[in-house]
């Protein structure tokens, strides 16, 4: 079953945000194929290996160490005495390993239960999620001196026969990463295989989690981005997760994000392993953290930087999850983003970064912009799928809601202007409770100069016709897609696509 599922790696330093990433993501795991989640370091976080220091190992760092937590106002530039440091803000070490062992191992019975329930493949066993956790490059930033554990899995992945995409998913330094392909390139460069080597990284991988080819810290840019130059970054236009989500989340979505409701529907009463997700203010703390960041003890975000006024948040508040947008773009809604960029992922169309896309709005809002001129249409659906998820933790199924699938839709056709086009859908309710469906145009993927003006256009029913416009031109596209959204307190939404393509 797992080689239908989408190929991830996991790679992440453990700041605070990736553990409740984690958290999240578990509820997930039998819908992605997570091959490995490995410890990487990161300008935030490493451990040191007591013996060098950082300005040995690594003289291009991004850290501003200490001050980031000592002086009031914190430089934007890199502390310029960060090279003495030994350590910083060193994460605890198999915090992984033992939320797979405990939290995870006491919710996995009836996470596999409800997945049963559902339709679902069947979540990984603790023991496989054990087995494959590892530890990367996680010494210092940007260290790639040495191949670790974590990058030789890596790298075994990119060179195996799986045919599928590997998606490596940056949720701290590249240098895990890029030692990976740094030891990849010092076994082929010197050979006449390496023209070939690089264009088999180039079609199987995929990076998810760097911007402008940074990740939280400079090694694609030392070391990678000269042996794989042709290597692209993935970005969604829409982010899920950040610190300010509680305050500045869009207005449809705003209330899912602040108290009370992370924790009445996603903290409480749902087990030991939503009891570790981290809310403002909740009594959390987080090991080797200075106070500055100790956001469950005090719900106060601030950063030092200058122009970056601090925020009070309210105890039970949504966190943070900066690195879940990475992963829920890949999960199988039925939007086929994924494997066409030319529809949606839950969290917009994907582009490549740093290649311009006249295909992709330039006006896309984020999460966390303050307009409704352009808001997520999936955000809300996925949020209260999350909390339908988090009830699977430990409750029976037979109190869970479980998503309704879109099993057959009407196929991709050709249609002339003014053509009536018959729209059918088959699909499959595992709960027996009731669904309601609508069609309507998605804006974004569709290509007719007058999208704008169908955006208002919805059939609320399962089957339904849609009339292509008179003035559409040839070439002219329509993405209408289906939303199937169960009949609870814990809906769950799942999706279909269909492209008209005028002939």
């Amino acid at each position: 079953m797992s080689q239908n599922l989408t190929r991830v790696i996991v790679t992440t330093d453990m700041e605070v945000d990736d553990m409740n990433s984690l958290v999240h993501l578990a509820l997930y795991l039998n819908l992605l194929d997570v091959q490995a989640v490995v410890y990487t370091a990161s300008q935030y976080h490493f451990l040191g290996d007591d013996v060098h220091t950082l300005g040995e190992v690594n003289p291009h760092w991004r850290t501003k160490g200490r001050r980031s937590y000592e002086w009031p106002i914190v430089p934007h530039e890199p502390d310029p005495l960060a090279g003495e440091l030994r350590e910083y803000r060193p994460f605890p070490e198999h915090w992984i390993e033992s939320l797979w062992s405990n939290e995870y191992a006491q919710a996995w019975p009836q996470l596999q239960a409800n997945a049963d329930a559902a339709g679902e493949p069947p979540f990984p066993t603790p023991a496989q999620m054990i087995e494959r956790t590892f530890v990367g490059n996680v010494a210092f930033e940007g260290d790639v001196t040495e191949e670790t554990e974590g990058s030789r899995v890596i790298a075994d992945a990119i060179m195996d026969d799986d045919p599928r995409t590997l998606w490596l998913l940056s949720w701290g330094g590249m240098n895990t990463i890029v030692r990976a392909l740094m030891s990849i390139a010092e076994r082929y460069r010197a050979t006449p295989e390496w023209s070939a080597v690089q264009q088999r990284v180039y079609r199987k991988v995929r990076v998810m989690g760097v911007a402008d080819g940074v990740g939280q810290d400079n090694s694609w840019l030392d070391h990678g981005r000269e042996l794989f130059p042709e290597l692209v970054f993935w970005r969604v236009p829409y982010m899920y997760g950040g610190y300010v989500d509680a305050k500045m989340a869009q207005p449809d979505t705003l209330p899912l994000f602040k108290a009370p409701w992370p924790e009445q529907n996603l903290t409480q009463g749902n087990g030991p392993l939503m009891a570790r997700y981290m809310l403002y203010g909740d009594g959390k703390v987080y090991a080797n953290e200075p106070e500055r960041f100790q956001f469950g003890k005090h719900a106060r975000l601030d950063w030092g930087l200058e122009g970056v006024p601090a925020m009070q948040f309210e105890r039970g508040d949504f966190m943070a999850e900066g690195d879940s947008m990475t992963y829920i773009p890949l999960l199988p809604f039925g939007l086929r983003g994924i494997d066409d960029r030319g529809f949606d992922t839950l969290l917009g169309r994907m582009f490549l970064d740093g290649h311009p896309d006249a295909s992709v709005p330039a006006t896309f809002a984020t999460i966390g912009t303050p307009s409704g001129d352009n808001p997520n249409p999936y955000l809300r659906a996925y949020q209260e799928d999350f909390a339908a998820r988090a009830q699977w933790c430990a409750h029976a199924p037979a109190v869970c809601s479980h998503p309704a699938h879109v099993v057959e839709v009407t196929a991709d056709r050709n249609a002339a202007a003014g053509e009536r086009v018959d729209l059918t859908a088959t699909i499959v309710d595992p709960d027996d409770r009731g669904f309601d469906a609508h069609w309507d145009v998605a804006v974004d993927p569709s290509s007719y100069a007058g999208v704008q003006d169908l955006s208002m256009w919805q059939k609320c029913t399962v089957d339904t016709a849609f009339i292509v416009p008179s003035d559409a031109r040839p070439g002219d596209r329509f993405v209408l897609t289906l939303a199937v959204q169960t009949r609870a307190e814990r809906p769950c939404t799942r999706y279909a696509q269909v492209a008209l393509t005028v002939a």
